[in-house]
Protein backbone atom coordinates (compact mmCIF):
# COMPACT_ATOMS: atom_id res chain seq x y z
CA UNK A 1 0.00 0.00 0.00
CA UNK A 2 1.37 3.40 -1.00
CA UNK A 3 1.75 6.38 1.33
CA UNK A 4 -1.08 8.15 -0.50
CA UNK A 5 -3.38 5.14 0.02
CA UNK A 6 -2.58 5.00 3.73
CA UNK A 7 -3.34 8.72 4.05
CA UNK A 8 -6.68 8.23 2.27
CA UNK A 9 -7.50 5.31 4.51
CA UNK A 10 -6.88 7.45 7.61
CA UNK A 11 -9.01 10.29 6.22
CA UNK A 12 -11.87 7.90 5.44
CA UNK A 13 -11.73 6.53 8.97
CA UNK A 14 -11.75 10.05 10.44
CA UNK A 15 -14.69 11.14 8.28
CA UNK A 16 -16.71 8.15 9.46
CA UNK A 17 -15.93 9.10 13.06
CA UNK A 18 -16.97 12.71 12.35
CA UNK A 19 -20.23 11.56 10.79
CA UNK A 20 -20.94 9.48 13.83
CA UNK A 21 -20.39 12.49 16.14
CA UNK A 22 -22.86 14.53 14.06
CA UNK A 23 -25.51 11.84 14.66
CA UNK A 24 -24.87 11.37 18.39
CA UNK A 25 -25.84 13.55 21.31
CA UNK A 26 -28.51 16.20 21.65
CA UNK A 27 -27.29 18.51 18.86
CA UNK A 28 -27.76 16.14 15.96
CA UNK A 29 -27.01 17.45 12.49
CA UNK A 30 -28.04 14.82 9.93
CA UNK A 31 -27.25 17.14 7.03
CA UNK A 32 -23.61 17.46 8.07
CA UNK A 33 -23.51 13.71 8.76
CA UNK A 34 -24.73 13.00 5.22
CA UNK A 35 -22.26 15.46 3.69
CA UNK A 36 -19.40 13.94 5.67
CA UNK A 37 -20.29 10.41 4.57
CA UNK A 38 -20.51 11.62 0.96
CA UNK A 39 -16.95 12.97 1.31
CA UNK A 40 -15.85 9.60 2.68
CA UNK A 41 -17.46 7.84 -0.29
CA UNK A 42 -15.58 10.06 -2.73
CA UNK A 43 -12.28 9.34 -0.97
CA UNK A 44 -13.11 5.62 -1.02
CA UNK A 45 -13.53 5.79 -4.80
CA UNK A 46 -10.12 7.47 -5.08
CA UNK A 47 -8.61 4.79 -2.84
CA UNK A 48 -10.11 2.00 -4.99
CA UNK A 49 -8.69 3.58 -8.16
CA UNK A 50 -5.23 3.84 -6.58
CA UNK A 51 -5.46 0.19 -5.51
CA UNK A 52 -6.32 -0.84 -9.08
CA UNK A 53 -3.45 1.22 -10.47
CA UNK A 54 -1.02 -0.28 -7.96
CA UNK A 55 -2.12 -3.78 -8.93
CA UNK A 56 -1.75 -2.97 -12.64
CA UNK A 57 1.80 -1.69 -12.04
CA UNK A 58 2.64 -4.85 -10.10
CA UNK A 59 1.27 -7.13 -12.82
CA UNK A 60 3.18 -5.19 -15.49
CA UNK A 61 6.42 -5.52 -13.51
CA UNK A 62 5.90 -9.27 -13.07
CA UNK A 63 5.16 -9.68 -16.77
CA UNK A 64 8.29 -7.77 -17.71
CA UNK A 65 10.30 -10.06 -15.43
CA UNK A 66 8.77 -13.13 -17.06
CA UNK A 67 6.56 -14.00 -14.09
CA UNK A 68 2.90 -14.95 -14.31
CA UNK A 69 0.68 -12.37 -12.56
CA UNK A 70 -0.67 -13.72 -9.29
CA UNK A 71 -4.27 -13.13 -10.30
CA UNK A 72 -3.81 -15.26 -13.41
CA UNK A 73 -1.89 -18.01 -11.65
CA UNK A 74 -4.72 -18.73 -9.22
CA UNK A 75 -6.67 -21.86 -10.10
CA UNK A 76 -9.88 -20.34 -8.79
CA UNK A 77 -11.29 -17.20 -7.25
CA UNK A 78 -10.89 -16.57 -3.53
CA UNK A 79 -14.16 -16.86 -1.60
CA UNK A 80 -12.94 -14.56 1.17
CA UNK A 81 -12.17 -11.80 -1.31
CA UNK A 82 -15.56 -12.28 -2.96
CA UNK A 83 -17.38 -11.85 0.37
CA UNK A 84 -15.20 -8.86 1.32
CA UNK A 85 -15.99 -7.18 -2.01
CA UNK A 86 -19.69 -7.85 -1.50
CA UNK A 87 -19.48 -6.34 1.98
CA UNK A 88 -17.65 -3.29 0.65
CA UNK A 89 -19.89 -2.84 -2.37
CA UNK A 90 -16.93 -3.29 -4.70
CA UNK A 91 -17.11 -4.65 -8.22
CA UNK A 92 -16.56 -8.41 -8.51
CA UNK A 93 -15.27 -10.29 -11.53
CA UNK A 94 -17.26 -13.12 -13.13
CA UNK A 95 -15.48 -15.86 -11.16
CA UNK A 96 -16.18 -14.16 -7.83
CA UNK A 97 -19.85 -13.61 -8.72
CA UNK A 98 -20.16 -17.30 -9.59
CA UNK A 99 -18.77 -18.27 -6.16
CA UNK A 100 -21.59 -16.61 -4.23
CA UNK A 101 -24.48 -17.04 -6.66
CA UNK A 102 -26.98 -19.88 -6.56
CA UNK A 103 -30.59 -20.67 -5.79
CA UNK A 104 -31.40 -19.42 -2.31
CA UNK A 105 -33.74 -21.39 -0.10
CA UNK A 106 -34.56 -18.37 2.05
CA UNK A 107 -34.83 -15.29 -0.16
CA UNK A 108 -33.32 -13.76 -3.24
CA UNK A 109 -31.18 -11.34 -1.22
CA UNK A 110 -29.06 -14.13 0.27
CA UNK A 111 -25.86 -15.48 -1.28
CA UNK A 112 -24.07 -18.79 -0.91
CA UNK A 113 -20.97 -18.93 1.27
CA UNK A 114 -18.15 -20.11 -1.05
CA UNK A 115 -16.76 -23.61 -0.58
CA UNK A 116 -13.29 -22.50 0.55
CA UNK A 117 -14.86 -20.31 3.24
CA UNK A 118 -17.09 -23.21 4.37
CA UNK A 119 -14.02 -25.44 4.70
CA UNK A 120 -12.33 -22.86 6.94
CA UNK A 121 -15.52 -22.51 9.01
CA UNK A 122 -15.68 -26.28 9.50
CA UNK A 123 -12.05 -26.29 10.62
CA UNK A 124 -12.79 -23.61 13.20
CA UNK A 125 -15.79 -25.60 14.43
CA UNK A 126 -13.36 -28.30 15.56
CA UNK A 127 -12.07 -25.93 18.25
CA UNK A 128 -15.45 -26.17 20.01
CA UNK A 129 -17.11 -29.17 21.68
CA UNK A 130 -19.91 -30.07 19.27
CA UNK A 131 -22.70 -32.52 20.09
CA UNK A 132 -22.88 -33.41 16.39
CA UNK A 133 -20.13 -35.93 17.20
CA UNK A 134 -22.53 -37.96 19.39
CA UNK A 135 -25.33 -38.32 16.80
CA UNK A 136 -25.60 -39.35 13.17
CA UNK A 137 -25.16 -36.43 10.74
CA UNK A 138 -26.77 -36.52 7.30
CA UNK A 139 -26.59 -33.87 4.57
CA UNK A 140 -29.65 -32.70 2.66
CA UNK A 141 -30.38 -30.26 -0.15
CA UNK A 142 -34.12 -30.32 0.62
CA UNK A 143 -35.89 -28.22 3.22
CA UNK A 144 -38.36 -31.03 4.00
CA UNK A 145 -38.29 -34.77 3.54
CA UNK A 146 -38.39 -38.14 5.25
CA UNK A 147 -36.29 -41.23 5.73
CA UNK A 148 -36.86 -44.72 7.10
CA UNK A 149 -35.32 -46.22 10.24
CA UNK A 150 -35.35 -49.76 11.57
CA UNK A 151 -37.29 -50.28 14.78
CA UNK A 152 -37.52 -53.30 17.06
CA UNK A 153 -35.17 -56.25 17.58
CA UNK A 154 -33.65 -57.72 14.39
CA UNK A 155 -34.87 -61.29 13.80
CA UNK A 156 -32.25 -62.34 11.27
CA UNK A 157 -32.65 -63.34 7.62
CA UNK A 158 -35.55 -65.43 6.35
CA UNK A 159 -34.89 -68.71 4.55
CA UNK A 160 -36.57 -69.27 1.18
CA UNK A 161 -36.17 -71.55 -1.84
CA UNK A 162 -34.64 -70.38 -5.10
CA UNK A 163 -37.34 -68.87 -7.30
CA UNK A 164 -39.71 -68.22 -4.40
CA UNK A 165 -40.72 -64.74 -3.29
CA UNK A 166 -38.91 -63.43 -0.24
CA UNK A 167 -41.42 -63.66 2.66
CA UNK A 168 -42.62 -60.43 4.24
CA UNK A 169 -40.81 -59.57 7.45
CA UNK A 170 -42.88 -58.42 10.39
CA UNK A 171 -40.01 -57.91 12.83
CA UNK A 172 -38.22 -55.57 12.72
CA UNK A 173 -40.47 -52.83 11.40
CA UNK A 174 -39.42 -49.72 9.54
CA UNK A 175 -40.55 -46.35 10.82
CA UNK A 176 -40.83 -43.32 8.57
CA UNK A 177 -39.34 -40.18 10.10
CA UNK A 178 -39.95 -36.72 8.66
CA UNK A 179 -37.74 -33.67 8.93
CA UNK A 180 -38.26 -29.98 8.30
CA UNK A 181 -35.18 -27.79 8.08
CA UNK A 182 -35.30 -24.79 10.41
CA UNK A 183 -33.21 -21.72 9.62
CA UNK A 184 -30.95 -20.07 12.19
CA UNK A 185 -28.98 -16.87 11.70
CA UNK A 186 -26.73 -14.30 13.33
CA UNK A 187 -26.00 -10.66 12.54
CA UNK A 188 -22.26 -9.93 12.42
CA UNK A 189 -21.00 -6.32 12.57
CA UNK A 190 -17.93 -6.02 10.34
CA UNK A 191 -15.62 -3.04 9.87
CA UNK A 192 -15.85 -1.49 6.43
CA UNK A 193 -12.07 -1.56 6.17
CA UNK A 194 -10.97 -5.16 5.62
CA UNK A 195 -8.40 -4.14 3.05
CA UNK A 196 -5.71 -6.77 2.46
CA UNK A 197 -6.80 -8.99 5.36
CA UNK A 198 -9.91 -10.68 4.01
CA UNK A 199 -9.11 -14.21 5.15
CA UNK A 200 -7.87 -13.46 8.67
CA UNK A 201 -10.33 -10.63 9.15
CA UNK A 202 -13.46 -12.46 8.06
CA UNK A 203 -12.52 -15.64 9.92
CA UNK A 204 -12.04 -13.57 13.07
CA UNK A 205 -15.52 -12.09 12.77
CA UNK A 206 -17.09 -15.46 11.91
CA UNK A 207 -15.37 -17.15 14.83
CA UNK A 208 -16.40 -14.51 17.37
CA UNK A 209 -19.96 -14.04 16.23
CA UNK A 210 -21.25 -17.00 14.24
CA UNK A 211 -19.39 -20.29 14.75
CA UNK A 212 -19.48 -20.41 18.55
CA UNK A 213 -23.16 -19.40 18.62
CA UNK A 214 -23.99 -21.94 15.91
CA UNK A 215 -22.40 -24.78 17.92
CA UNK A 216 -24.29 -23.74 21.07
CA UNK A 217 -27.60 -23.68 19.17
CA UNK A 218 -26.94 -27.07 17.55
CA UNK A 219 -25.92 -28.63 20.88
CA UNK A 220 -29.13 -27.48 22.59
CA UNK A 221 -31.29 -28.90 19.79
CA UNK A 222 -29.47 -32.26 19.97
CA UNK A 223 -29.73 -32.52 23.77
CA UNK A 224 -33.42 -31.54 23.71
CA UNK A 225 -34.13 -34.23 21.12
CA UNK A 226 -32.26 -36.94 23.05
CA UNK A 227 -34.12 -35.99 26.24
CA UNK A 228 -37.55 -35.91 24.64
CA UNK A 229 -36.95 -39.20 22.80
CA UNK A 230 -36.41 -41.21 25.98
CA UNK A 231 -39.46 -42.11 28.09
CA UNK A 232 -41.29 -38.92 27.08
CA UNK A 233 -38.49 -36.84 28.56
CA UNK A 234 -38.54 -38.46 32.03
CA UNK A 235 -34.97 -39.49 32.98
CA UNK A 236 -34.08 -42.74 34.71
CA UNK A 237 -32.85 -42.23 38.28
CA UNK A 238 -29.24 -43.43 38.58
CA UNK A 239 -27.86 -43.15 42.12
CA UNK A 240 -24.10 -43.69 42.06
CA UNK A 241 -21.55 -45.56 39.98
CA UNK A 242 -22.83 -49.05 40.93
CA UNK A 243 -26.34 -48.20 39.69
CA UNK A 244 -24.85 -46.78 36.49
CA UNK A 245 -22.80 -49.95 35.96
CA UNK A 246 -25.88 -52.12 36.52
CA UNK A 247 -27.98 -50.06 34.09
CA UNK A 248 -25.30 -50.24 31.38
CA UNK A 249 -25.10 -54.03 31.80
CA UNK A 250 -28.86 -54.66 31.99
CA UNK A 251 -30.72 -51.83 30.23
CA UNK A 252 -28.49 -51.37 27.18
CA UNK A 253 -28.48 -53.90 24.32
CA UNK A 254 -24.92 -55.29 24.01
CA UNK A 255 -24.84 -54.25 20.35
CA UNK A 256 -25.48 -50.65 21.41
CA UNK A 257 -22.35 -50.69 23.55
CA UNK A 258 -20.05 -51.38 20.59
CA UNK A 259 -20.28 -47.74 19.48
CA UNK A 260 -21.59 -46.55 22.82
CA UNK A 261 -20.46 -43.69 25.02
CA UNK A 262 -21.45 -41.69 28.10
CA UNK A 263 -22.39 -38.03 27.73
CA UNK A 264 -22.72 -35.72 30.72
CA UNK A 265 -21.94 -32.19 31.87
CA UNK A 266 -19.02 -30.86 33.90
CA UNK A 267 -20.81 -31.34 37.22
CA UNK A 268 -21.87 -34.89 36.35
CA UNK A 269 -18.36 -35.81 35.25
CA UNK A 270 -16.85 -34.25 38.38
CA UNK A 271 -19.19 -36.30 40.58
CA UNK A 272 -18.52 -39.53 38.70
CA UNK A 273 -14.77 -38.89 38.74
CA UNK A 274 -14.84 -38.64 42.54
CA UNK A 275 -16.57 -42.01 42.95
CA UNK A 276 -14.46 -44.84 44.48
CA UNK A 277 -14.92 -48.60 44.51
CA UNK A 278 -14.92 -50.79 47.64
CA UNK A 279 -11.12 -50.65 47.77
CA UNK A 280 -10.93 -46.87 47.46
CA UNK A 281 -9.83 -46.89 43.82
CA UNK A 282 -11.20 -44.50 41.22
CA UNK A 283 -13.92 -46.14 39.13
CA UNK A 284 -12.86 -44.18 36.02
CA UNK A 285 -9.98 -45.41 33.89
CA UNK A 286 -7.86 -43.51 31.34
CA UNK A 287 -8.59 -44.26 27.70
CA UNK A 288 -5.44 -45.81 26.14
CA UNK A 289 -6.50 -44.48 22.73
CA UNK A 290 -6.96 -40.93 24.07
CA UNK A 291 -5.09 -39.98 27.27
CA UNK A 292 -7.30 -36.90 27.80
CA UNK A 293 -10.43 -39.07 27.94
CA UNK A 294 -11.77 -41.31 30.74
CA UNK A 295 -13.61 -44.64 30.42
CA UNK A 296 -16.34 -46.26 32.52
CA UNK A 297 -17.29 -49.85 31.75
CA UNK A 298 -15.32 -49.48 28.52
CA UNK A 299 -17.44 -46.54 27.38
CA UNK A 300 -15.66 -43.20 26.67
CA UNK A 301 -17.05 -40.20 28.54
CA UNK A 302 -17.73 -36.98 26.61
CA UNK A 303 -18.16 -33.85 28.71
CA UNK A 304 -20.10 -30.69 27.80
CA UNK A 305 -20.31 -27.37 29.67
CA UNK A 306 -22.99 -27.04 32.35
CA UNK A 307 -24.27 -23.97 30.50
CA UNK A 308 -25.09 -26.09 27.43
CA UNK A 309 -26.24 -29.23 29.28
CA UNK A 310 -27.70 -27.85 32.52
CA UNK A 311 -28.16 -29.80 35.75
CA UNK A 312 -31.60 -31.29 36.29
CA UNK A 313 -31.35 -29.68 39.73
CA UNK A 314 -28.56 -29.00 42.20
CA UNK A 315 -27.59 -32.64 42.84
CA UNK A 316 -29.00 -34.42 39.77
CA UNK A 317 -26.93 -34.40 36.61
CA UNK A 318 -28.03 -35.22 33.03
CA UNK A 319 -26.43 -38.29 31.50
CA UNK A 320 -26.93 -40.12 28.20
CA UNK A 321 -25.36 -43.55 27.79
CA UNK A 322 -25.56 -46.12 25.05
CA UNK A 323 -25.51 -45.57 21.29
CA UNK A 324 -26.70 -41.99 20.88
CA UNK A 325 -25.72 -42.07 17.18
CA UNK A 326 -28.56 -44.54 16.67
CA UNK A 327 -30.83 -42.47 18.90
CA UNK A 328 -30.86 -39.21 16.92
CA UNK A 329 -30.00 -37.89 13.46
CA UNK A 330 -28.88 -34.34 12.69
CA UNK A 331 -30.18 -33.33 9.26
CA UNK A 332 -27.80 -30.61 8.01
CA UNK A 333 -28.83 -28.31 5.20
CA UNK A 334 -26.00 -28.22 2.66
CA UNK A 335 -26.15 -24.51 1.86
CA UNK A 336 -24.63 -21.94 4.19
CA UNK A 337 -25.85 -18.49 3.18
CA UNK A 338 -25.07 -14.86 3.89
CA UNK A 339 -26.58 -11.46 3.25
CA UNK A 340 -25.06 -8.00 3.65
CA UNK A 341 -26.22 -4.48 4.44
CA UNK A 342 -24.25 -1.24 4.28
CA UNK A 343 -27.14 0.82 5.69
CA UNK A 344 -28.04 -1.02 8.91
CA UNK A 345 -24.90 0.10 10.78
CA UNK A 346 -23.76 3.08 8.70
CA UNK A 347 -23.41 5.35 11.76
CA UNK A 348 -20.85 2.96 13.27
CA UNK A 349 -18.55 2.63 10.24
CA UNK A 350 -19.67 -0.99 10.01
CA UNK A 351 -21.41 -3.18 7.52
CA UNK A 352 -23.58 -6.01 8.77
CA UNK A 353 -23.36 -9.57 7.52
CA UNK A 354 -26.11 -12.07 8.28
CA UNK A 355 -25.05 -15.72 8.18
CA UNK A 356 -27.74 -18.41 7.97
CA UNK A 357 -27.55 -22.16 8.48
CA UNK A 358 -30.33 -24.75 8.50
CA UNK A 359 -30.83 -28.04 10.32
CA UNK A 360 -33.30 -30.34 12.05
CA UNK A 361 -32.75 -33.08 14.63
CA UNK A 362 -34.82 -36.27 14.46
CA UNK A 363 -35.35 -38.79 17.23
CA UNK A 364 -34.76 -42.29 15.83
CA UNK A 365 -33.99 -45.48 17.79
CA UNK A 366 -34.93 -44.45 21.32
CA UNK A 367 -34.12 -47.93 22.68
CA UNK A 368 -30.44 -47.53 21.83
CA UNK A 369 -29.63 -45.25 24.76
CA UNK A 370 -30.72 -44.20 28.25
CA UNK A 371 -31.34 -40.67 29.48
CA UNK A 372 -30.41 -40.71 33.15
CA UNK A 373 -30.56 -38.42 36.16
CA UNK A 374 -27.26 -39.20 37.84
CA UNK A 375 -26.41 -38.54 41.49
CA UNK A 376 -23.51 -39.45 43.74
CA UNK A 377 -23.51 -42.80 45.55
CA UNK A 378 -25.75 -42.45 48.64
CA UNK A 379 -23.82 -42.29 51.91
CA UNK A 380 -24.34 -45.41 54.03
CA UNK A 381 -26.34 -44.84 57.22
CA UNK A 382 -24.10 -44.91 60.30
Amino acid sequence: MTKKMRELQDKIQQLHENAKSFMDGENKDLTKAEQTLDQADELQKEFNLLARAEKADKDAAEKAAGAVPAAKSEAKADGFKAIAKKLGGLEMNAEEKALISGDSATSGENYLVPEDVRVEINELRKTYVSAKSIVTVEQTDALTGSTNYESGTPAGLTEFDDGDAVPDETNPTFVKKSFKIKLFGKLIPISRILLGAERAGLLGYLNRWFIKNAVITENKAIFDTLKAGYNSGTPKAVAGWAALKRSINVDIDPSCKINGLIVTNQSGFGTLDEEKDENGRSILQPNPANPTEKLFQGLPIQVFPDAQLPNIDGTHFPMFYGNTKAGATFMEYNSLEFATSEHFGFNKNQNYMRVIEGFDVMSTDTDAYIYGSFTATPTAAG
